[in-house]
């Protein structure tokens, strides 16, 4: 097939896809500015000139910059009536807003922040079509090199046109991941790990307005005790340090959050040291492992990437209610219990009952302090709020939670409906055996004839 070219002076450095050529022809931009357009014998051709490719930096908003691209039909027909043509940014790059588009024909436009549609009508009325596109680009994090966008359409064979240049985001990285600290319940300024942030290149922590770094863990009953350390410990990079700061109630989902902001951008890569972080916890916690979580529009590597802003999430503490624990919470055998008897056996052992089990309501009621000789849990995990009317007892993972009155028992943050609940006789507190033994997991079996149960805890 014989193929024609021509070149003529533009005023813009142009980089020209000419449709449909196998070879398409970029001016750099230290030459003179030149515009090449092709087109095949048939007579079908269209040109798409980029005025100039941008070096973008992937996750930095100001590295955006303005882009105006020009459709072009060279020769009348190339945009066939009753069509459509499509123009798409490729993944990675998109405009800030929807993209504008200026022209004065019949034709009707469509626009995304990373698509044109061209939409032609079945009368066609102009001799030939001119568009002109302004977009600011940006481009997101995870994307480097050559960014080629895509014209295709009826009868204009699907070609790539060079649209910019990205260069990989500056990064973040915490130094070494610390070790997670080992917390106990019901406990304040319990010492937790320093974290460490180094920039890999400078100008990774970024100063943009009234952008931050945050960081808390995303649990109620677990917080910062006071405010720690923030300092910068190598590098010129400068902490705003009116801004560091320990939000109180920031939002419903966590008690608390430390903030600080960058006063002035790093012209050498530079560490941040956060220390003296000292944590406190309630005494409500299940077992279990509790991240922090760190998050910033400072963090030029987190912006642009349209899913979330939180560039960390990691392990930072453990609980674990067996920790530390006592002969009380050793395995036991198995339990006889009889009604009306404030003796009982473990095994061929027998202990005392500060009081005898009594039948209510078909129900066999013990004081809760049997829980902590026979069933092996701590004296200080059973909690009794006399104000509240609320017992609250720890085992393992497990927090249960009973009121007076009420006929719901929390199990962890699960509400369970109940018969019967809480009673108090002789000044003791009592509860149903059996509820209690169904809510932690101890199996039982009732002897009909005598009354009495037997308790296997392990």
């Amino acid at each position: 097939m014989r193929k024609l070219a021509k070149t003529g002076m533009g005023s813009l450095l142009l980089t020209s896809l000419l449709i449909p050529v196998d070879t398409i022809t970029y001016a750099r931009s230290t030459e003179p500015e030149i515009t090449v357009r092709s087109w095949d014998n048939y007579g079908y051709g269209v040109s798409v000139s980029v005025d100039k490719i941008h070096t973008l930096q992937a996750g930095k908003s100001e590295g955006s910059a303005v882009t105006t691209i020009e459709f072009e039909e060279m020769v009348p027909g190339t945009f066939l009536p009753g069509r459509k043509i499509t123009f798409s940014l490729p993944t990675g790059i998109t405009a800030e807003e929807a993209i504008k588009v200026s022209h004065n024909s019949d034709l009707t436009i469509e626009t995304t922040k990373s698509t044109i549609t061209i939409y032609v009508p079945v009368n066609r009325q102009e001799k030939k079509y001119r568009l002109t596109a302004t977009m600011r680009l940006i481009a997101s994090v995870g994307y480097q090199g050559d960014m080629e966008a895509t014209i295709q359409g009826t009868g204009i064979p699907t070609r790539n046109v060079l649209i910019a240049h990205v260069m990989p985001a500056p990064v973040i990285r915490l130094e070494t991941i610390p070790k997670p600290a080992s917390l106990l319940l019901g406990k304040q300024y319990q010492t937790a790990p320093d974290l460490l942030f180094t920039e890999e290149v400078k100008g990774a922590f970024q100063k943009e307005g009234d952008a931050d770094v945050t960081f808390y863990l995303p649990y109620k009953g677990i917080y910062f005790s006071e405010l720690p350390t923030i300092k910068v410990e190598k590098g010129d990079l400068t902490i705003d340090p009116y801004s560091v700061r320990l939000l109180e109630n920031k939002n419903e989902m966590y008690e608390n959050a430390v903030t600080f902001k960058i006063k002035k951008e790093s012209t050498q890569p530079s560490t941040i040291r956060v220390s003296n972080i000292k944590l406190a916890t309630n005494r409500m916690l299940p077992d279990g492992a509790y991240h922090l979580n760190i998050k910033g529009d400072t963090f030029s590597h987190a912006l642009l990437t349209y899913e979330s802003k939180n560039i960390s999430q990691l392990l930072y503490g453990l609980i674990n209610h067996s920790t530390g624990t006592s002969a009380a919470d050793s395995k036991k055998g198995e339990i006889l219990l009889m009604p009306g008897k404030s003796s009982y056996y473990e095994g061929k052992t027998e202990k005392q009952l500060s009081m005898a089990p009594y039948i209510k309501q078909n129900r066999m009621y013990v004081p809760v302090d049997f829980f902590v000789d026979a069933l092996g849990i701590r004296k200080d995990n059973i909690i009794w709020d006399e104000t509240a009317q609320m017992l609250t007892l720890f085992k393992d993972s497990k927090v249960i939670q009973l009121q007076a009155g009420s006929n719901i028992v929390r199990l962890n943050q699960a509400k369970i409906p109940i018969s019967t609940g809480i009673d108090r006789k002789d000044g003791k507190i009592t509860v149903p055996l059996a509820l209690m033994t169904s809510l932690l997991g101890v199996s039982k079996k009732w002897d009909p004839s005598s009354g009495n149960v037997i308790l296997n805890p392990s």
